[in-house]
């Protein structure tokens, strides 16, 4: 099992290097990741689409996405940025969801080309997470990694929404439906915990909805739920001082030991553990 509050940037030809060419990975549920092209070349098929991915460029893989790499030139240069949600998080109220962000969402184009000057940005806020990762005195000592980190996703999301709004591939209808689901989920995630209330709104068989939902994204309706109450859970252990109690109410657990019960099935540790572990 990887362990949470995980961060790792390596030089691209190395992960490239690691895979079988025409053989698909499906990329865990808990990372997110971010690679910029520096030199060279290369051909990868996301869920189905296969993209030419040239210098200049970044690409996204998001949790549950399914990649495989078609071919690369011998010269490919780059580096490859995989974090999870626990890592993302800092003691910021307010603080932006990784889901919103489009280029990780399932159904959007997962490329973006940049020009001379916002590569340069890129890169250079790359190589400052590489140099304060590798600076830490400590293990948790990596604060400024963080908001480095943040900063990098919010100014590769000011570039993609003046590039790439016109790129959105087309939606199936089974795509739609898992777009309005998740769309759902965040909008009622703490007073709608089930998955026949999702499917009633949508007014669909609770199976065929989890059915759509796993052929889409590779998770299940509930775990989709579940996931979500977690990050929230997560975020407030992390960012206030409520305490447990107070957060298991927030999320609108009437029982403060099942919401206990709840995260530690899902994370594999109780909410104050999780909590002195990851506070700074």
């Amino acid at each position: 099992m990887m362990r949470s509050n995980f961060l790792q940037l390596d030089v691209l030809s190395k992960k490239l290097a690691e895979m079988n060419i025409d053989r698909e990975v499906i990329n865990s549920r808990k990372l997110y990741k971010v690679a910029i092209v520096t030199k060279g070349q290369m051909h990868l098929n996301i869920n189905d689409h296969t993209y030419e991915i040239k210098q200049k460029s970044l690409y996204f893989i998001a949790p549950g996405q399914v990649s495989k790499l078609i071919s690369n030139s011998s010269d490919i240069d780059g580096y490859c940025l995989a974090f999870d949600v626990d890592y993302f998080l800092l003691c910021l109220k307010n603080q932006v969801q990784l889901c919103f962000y489009p280029f990780f969402q399932f159904d959007k184009h997962p490329l973006l080309l940049l020009n001379n000057a916002q590569n340069k940005n890129v890169l250079e806020l790359i190589l400052k997470i590489e140099l304060e990762y590798n600076s830490r005195n400590e293990i948790n000592d990596d604060l400024l990694t963080r908001l480095y980190l943040n900063i990098l996703l919010i100014e590769i999301e000011r570039i993609y929404k003046l590039k790439n709004d016109h790129h959105s591939s087309k939606k199936t209808r089974k795509k739609l439906i898992t777009s309005k689901f998740i769309q759902l989920v965040e909008k009622n995630y703490m007073s709608v915990k089930k998955v026949t209330d999702y499917a009633d709104m949508l007014a669909m068989a609770p199976n065929y909805l989890n059915d759509i939902v796993k052929e889409t994204i590779n998770q299940s309706a509930s775990e989709i739920i579940h996931d979500r109450l977690i990050l929230e859970a997560k975020a407030q252990l992390i960012q206030t001082e409520m305490s447990v109690t107070e957060v298991a109410y927030h999320l609108q657990f009437n029982d403060s030991s099942y919401f206990c019960r709840f995260f530690r099935k899902k994370t594999g540790v109780s909410p104050q553990v999780f909590r002195e572990t990851n506070h700074f």
